[in-house]
């Protein structure tokens, strides 16, 4: 906005500078002629103003062509920022904050202690019998994801969402669950021996079935919290 405004200025100027040649190479002209004398004095007059206002037209022409081709070399550069910053490659799956949705990273191995996958997006991936052991995956997305015989054994689960997924065979064995989102497959895991669910999100009809198993007990060997406290079971 401030650029245009400072070319709209930049133009005015100049036209009150024309002008003001305008009106000295109209009193020149007439006392070389003779002062007021109409009909030699008129001529002269005339043809400077006339070629003042030429060169103010072809002054002003030149600002706008300038003006446009400002205009047309920010759009290109925003295009061009657009394209190399804003837009990603395709098919991309790790590192620089890429995620995996939709994968297949069927018996991949993500169990890394020194690296984190904290909030990245494994939505509706395949992942049977994929290695998540000991992972940070705070805040990650499994929605609809297929985690059959997954391992997430000692994994750092902490807000991960895991509504509507697959889980037939997984291992929770001392994850760190608090704060997390399951579903009813929940019911479905290998085992949740040593997990700490605190403030976990589970169905309410899932809840009374998972209290009933009797892999549901031990202490988190990180946060020391009981694994049946955690779900409030009785």
């Amino acid at each position: 906005f401030f650029f245009f405004v400072s070319v709209s200025a930049k133009m005015m100027s100049r036209s009150l500078r024309l002008a003001a040649a305008t009106a000295v190479a109209t009193c020149l002209a007439a006392s070389s002629a003779g002062a007021f004398q109409p009909v030699s004095s008129s001529a002269r007059p005339i043809t400077a103003l006339s070629a003042a206002q030429r060169n103010s037209n072809a002054n002003d022409e030149e600002d706008v062509s300038s003006l446009l081709g400002g205009v047309r070399g920010i759009a290109a550069a925003f295009a061009l920022f657009a394209m190399t910053t804003l837009s990603g490659p395709a098919g991309a799956v790790s590192g620089g904050g890429l995620d995996y949705a939709n994968l297949d990273i069927t018996g991949q191995d993500f169990s890394n202690e020194a690296k984190t996958y904290k909030g990245k997006d494994f939505s509706q991936v395949i992942a049977k019998g994929t290695n998540f052991a000991k992972s940070n995956l705070q805040g990650c997305r499994f929605y609809k994801a297929y985690l059959v015989n997954a391992d997430f054994s000692g994994a750092d689960l902490r807000g991960a969402a895991l509504e509507d997924t697959s889980m037939d065979g997984a291992s929770l064995k001392d994850t760190v669950a608090s704060g997390s989102y399951f579903g009813q497959s929940l019911l479905d895991v290998k085992t949740m021996e040593n997990a700490d669910f605190s403030d976990a999100q589970i169905p309410v009809k899932t809840l009374p079935l998972v209290c009933e198993r009797e892999d549901v007990k031990g202490t988190n060997p990180v946060t020391g919290v009981d694994t049946r406290e955690s779900l409030m079971c009785p």
